[in-house]
């Protein structure tokens, strides 16, 4: 820091700060909003009129979108007004053309998507569960080519701070206040329940809603404001390694700070119970070191580096000792987090306290295998197929049918009765050869969607673990799942109760057959997948539109949903797996043009560190090896873009992977010894 003391602030670092302090607290941006919802995905998602209440994204997307748009603004404005224009460098522009047509490629299909797309409105912003569309799409390309721009070299002699330098503390910061929130939500509880947030992000009519917020979703687990575990788990797997970058820049005291905070994030990663950032972090941190190491070593064969052996040794060692106080920090928070009370096990502590107070140990039990916490213990009619066809349901169980059908005559009697119509009676059953008769009383025991309900079970072994209840015309169907499937009692026979309250005369069928083996991957994406191949052909050249998968995907598919997550309850809204969702969105070409600008990302890096130039003169060969936060940025990038092969894009993270991209891309461009390596 001491050596930028004497450097000069214009507007440009003015301009950098406030860019800085933006990225700084984006991933915070939270807001409680009542909003309308397109009529269309009401038949989706759960609305009270139409309405739901957002939290964490659509702000986000809308606070994304008006920065971008005045940083484009400053972009032109610099090039108009000041004495001096800048002007564009043409030669820059001719080093970055490939990454420009790539990332102009991916928008162009972007907008020929929405163009396109039948979901007009929601492909714009975004379906309400993600909020990630159009606009959100082209605030990722503005960003990326905004970074490409403003982290440009500084001019020979500038004695003006480094624009770049600027924004490294906004690393610094933004990991800090992660790790020091990701603490708050393990021991104390939930940030977004802490009274003063709540009034923070609320209006005053809107302060009621915002005091209910609870995180009973996520017991056991911390998102903080990103929506959901596996995308803080994702952030935190994309910061880590560009930060214990930083901390081998200045002085001790940075590298300090920046090794704790990568430590508590690595304790977020474990919290947020999200696989893949664990996978990307036990790769890329020792990738980190074993590549800074040789870089060093690099270095000390060019002279011209300046860089002798007794420096290379202490730069080593300090890396070592930042990393190693990175991975102990983490590891004994871990700990702790395993031996002190946390949130989790206090609420955990309250709920058998309150199960205890009602309820004896094996109704407890009972319970816990319905909600599907011990869904081991619980018998189950495993469904293989399931078909309604002209209102007469069919449960296949391998080569057990389980057929209910439904009266006209009883089921018009019982209308006739009004409030005292007991809608059982109008209910047939049978195995498709005989009516099955004798049943038993038996209780459907609470789940997360309903309460404890009376109803009844069938004596014949075959059908042990179904049981049903009726809540008027409303049917509930237990088979032994943690979640129940509900039918419909109409004149003319059962109805599937769908989502969004939807009534269906069928229930869907899966578009893909033989691949049943692979649903369980990826805890349950394997299924996602799977019905996903179909849509690949349509979006061949033109995707669907951004956020419109939910209603492309077919939904209601009960028997997959069932063996796969134990509910038929879930909208299956997002592929969650970023390159699929690419593909299904904006159209394969658009994945293809993300792909080639990865891609060429890898090759320039590693051309970079792997090629050697010819003898300088000094009779040993010279390498362009990168700087540790070259290294830094890569391990990060490509870390981050492992974990999108198990999980989506989200507006609450990519926005900084986008961000980070644009800053990596450019680098090589401000290195003269790799364009000499290019000339040669």
């Amino acid at each position: 820091m001491s050596k930028h003391k004497s450097r000069k602030i214009g507007y440009r670092q003015v301009f950098m700060m406030v860019f800085t302090l933006f990225w700084v607290i984006y991933p915070y941006i939270a807001r409680v909003l009542i909003k309308k919802v397109p009529d269309i995905e009401k038949e989706y998602f759960a609305t009270s009129n139409g309405y739901i209440i957002d939290l964490l994204l659509f702000c986000k997307e809308i606070a994304l979108a008006v920065f971008v748009g005045g940083c484009i603004l400053y972009f032109i404005g610099e090039r108009i007004f000041p004495d001096r224009p800048v002007k564009l460098d043409k030669q820059r522009f001719l080093k970055l053309k490939y990454p420009f047509i790539f990332i102009g490629g991916y928008l162009l299909f972007s907008i020929l998507s929405f163009l396109f797309s039948k979901y007009k409105e929601t492909a714009f912003f975004g379906v309400n569960s993600e909020y990630e569309g159009l606009l959100a799409v082209s605030c990722y390309v503005a960003v990326f080519l905004l970074a490409c721009f403003f982290f440009r070299p500084d001019a020979a002699g500038d004695k003006k701070l480094s624009l770049t330098a600027i924004f490294k503390y906004g690393i610094i910061a933004v990991c800090v206040i992660t790790g020091i929130l990701s603490v708050i939500e393990i021991f104390a509880k939930p940030i977004l329940e802490f009274t003063f947030v709540q009034d923070l992000i609320s209006s005053e009519k809107n302060r009621e809603i915002a005091h209910s917020i609870r995180n009973e979703n996520f017991i056991g687990q911390i998102c903080l404001t990103f929506q959901n575990p596996g995308f803080l788990g994702g952030f935190c797997a994309l910061m880590i390694p560009v930060c214990l970058a930083v901390a081998e820049e200045g002085k001790r005291v940075r590298g300090i700070i920046c090794s704790v905070s990568a430590g508590l994030m690595i304790l977020a990663v474990k919290w947020s119970d999200s696989k893949a950032a664990m996978v990307s972090l036990v790769l890329t941190i020792p990738a980190f070191v074993i590549i800074t190491v040789l870089g060093l070593k690099k270095k000390t064969v060019d002279a011209g580096a300046g860089i002798t052996d007794s420096v290379r040794k202490n730069k080593i060692r300090h890396l070592l000792t930042d990393v190693g106080i990175a991975v102990v920090t983490g590891v004994v928070m871990i700990v702790l987090s395993e031996v002190l009370p946390t949130y989790s096990s206090r609420y955990k502590e309250n709920e058998a306290k309150t199960a205890d107070a009602g309820v004896s140990a094996s109704e407890t039990d009972a319970e816990a295998a319905n909600t599907g916490t011990n869904t081991s213990s619980k018998p189950k009619y495993k469904l293989t197929k399931a078909e309604l066809a002209e209102g007469s349901l069919k449960l296949y169980s391998g080569e057990t049918l389980l057929q209910i059908s439904v009266d006209e005559m009883e089921y018009m009697n019982q209308i006739l009765k009004g409030t005292d119509a007991d809608y059982t009676q109008c209910l047939t059953f049978s195995d498709g050869e005989k009516f099955i008769h004798e049943t038993v009383p038996a209780v459907l025991t609470a789940t997360t969607i309903r309460g404890e309900k009376q109803g009844f079970g069938f004596i014949d072994s075959r059908y042990s673990a179904v049981k049903i209840a009726l809540d008027g015309r409303l049917v509930y169907l237990d088979l032994g799942y943690s979640g129940t499937i509900e039918f419909y009692i109409k004149e003319d026979g059962l109805k599937l109760f769908g989502q969004g309250s939807t009534l269906l005369d069928e229930i869907p069928q899966p578009r893909v057959t033989g691949l049943e083996k692979l649903y369980s991957f990826g805890t349950g994406r394997g299924y996602m997948w799977v019905q996903s191949l179909p849509l690949l052909w349509e979006s061949a050249l033109i995707g669907g539109g951004n956020g419109t998968f939910a209603f492309r995907f077919r939904q209601n598919e009960i028997v997959g949903l069932l063996n796969t997550h134990g509910s038929c309850k879930y909208v299956i809204d997002r592929p969650h797996n970023w390159y699929l969702q690419i593909a299904l969105s904006d159209g394969v070409p658009a994945l293809l043009c993300v792909l080639a600008l990865f891609l060429w990302y890898i090759i320039v890096f590693i051309k970079r560190f792997c090629l050697r130039k010819k003898d300088n003169g000094t009779g040993n060969p010279a390498y362009a090896a990168p700087e540790v936060f070259d290294i830094g940025l890569f391990l990060s990038l490509t870390g981050f873009m492992l974990c999108g092969m198990i999980n989506d894009s989200c507006i609450a993270v990519n926005p900084w992977f986008w961000l980070l991209l644009g800053c990596a891309v450019t680098r090589p461009v401000n290195d003269a010894s790799l364009n000499t390596i290019s000339r040669k």
